[in-house]
């Protein structure tokens, strides 16, 4: 994934290991991810040309001076545990899920949000023909210390899928959730997406995506691609 910053980028690799196990209409889950970070920033600065006397030489321009700085970081990240009910006829769906986020990540390096995070989620999923629309809602409580500025949130989520033929799925989809933290900007999030089943267990994807506002601390837009594979 790509994350575009006004003086910067984003890129993040991430390969998880997700083992389930299905038993009727309950499924126990998991995600342990291992991630590596590259973050590049750019900088400028204005240098005038001045006498030994500090006085500005007018008569010559300014320089300016592009810097460039990058940082790596790579390791395991937060990981997760979770179980999920499922209910509902053929075409229409439910989901109750409980998940728990472990603080396996070094907040430090950026791996993790220094958090043991508990949430509590409903969604449902509605098929016609090839059209399927799906929306999610739920809550999450962290378990930070009190000088934390970070809050408990409540989370949303819309989406519509589209089998463009059989091994070819289109997604539109929205996301917004409330402040995550003191003086957050707005987070909704729209994003475009593309499946591509290449054979039963194996599948390629790729997703662009924009936030609603604009935001120093918001990337302008982020791109991704990646590959699922079951085994």
């Amino acid at each position: 994934q790509q994350q575009n910053y006004g003086n910067g980028q984003s890129q993040i690799y991430r390969l998880a290991l997700q083992p389930w196990v299905v038993y009727d209409a309950w499924m126990l889950y998991a995600d342990i991810p291992f991630e590596s970070y590259n973050n590049t920033s750019h900088s400028s600065q204005t240098i005038y040309t001045r006498s030994s006397t500090g006085r500005i030489i007018r008569r010559i321009q300014p320089q300016i001076i592009n810097s460039t700085s990058t940082q790596r970081q790579q390791g395991i990240s937060d990981t997760s545990l979770g179980v999920s009910y499922s209910l509902g006829k053929q075409n229409w769906q439910h989901n109750l899920a409980l998940d728990y986020k472990l603080a396996t990540g070094d907040a430090s390096l950026g791996l993790g949000s220094d958090t043991n995070d508990t949430s509590l989620s409903f969604s449902s999923s509605y098929m016609l023909n090839k059209v399927q629309l799906q929306a999610q809602i739920g809550h999450v409580w962290l378990n930070t210390s009190a000088t934390s500025s970070s809050k408990n949130y409540t989370f949303l989520s819309t989406r519509k899928k589209r089998k463009k033929d059989a091994r070819i799925t289109l997604s539109l989809n929205y996301t917004n959730q409330s402040e995550p933290y003191t003086n957050a900007p707005q987070q909704a999030y729209v994003q475009s997406r593309v499946d591509w089943h290449l054979v039963d267990k194996l599948k390629l994807f790729c997703s662009y995506g924009e936030y609603v506002q604009q935001h120093i601390s918001l990337p302008e837009n982020e791109f991704s691609i990646g590959t699922t594979f079951l085994f």
